[in-house]
């Protein structure tokens, strides 16, 4: 797999993978998927060439704390007010570690 730097991603394109260490993490949310209600929370990772924000859904949503680093695979890019997203889809794959 081809790891893309923060700096390099662009708007509509399935990210392969992407790392980096969450330095901000916003309170949870609830959102309907599939007419059940499931956790989200944005984030923000940051790797050695910038920083982007991050959609976390499900269980991801519940577990991402400050600090720790992410690997995720096959994420989507986009944008939205003119800034950068990942979200973090149910083809995505996502590794949360304590140390890079």
């Amino acid at each position: 797999m081809v790891l893309t730097c923060v700096h390099d991603l662009q708007p509509k394109r399935l990210i392969q993978m992407v790392t980096g260490e969450l330095i901000r993490c916003y309170p949870l949310s609830m959102a309907r998927v599939d007419g059940k209600p499931m956790p989200v929370r944005h984030a923000i990772i940051s790797d050695c060439s910038g920083w982007i924000r991050v959609k976390l859904w499900g269980q991801d949503a519940l577990d991402a704390l400050i600090g720790h680093f992410i690997e995720i695979r096959n994420v989507w890019c986009y944008q939205k007010d003119g800034s950068l997203w990942l979200s973090v889809g149910r083809q995505s794959s996502l590794t949360f570690r304590t140390q890079p």
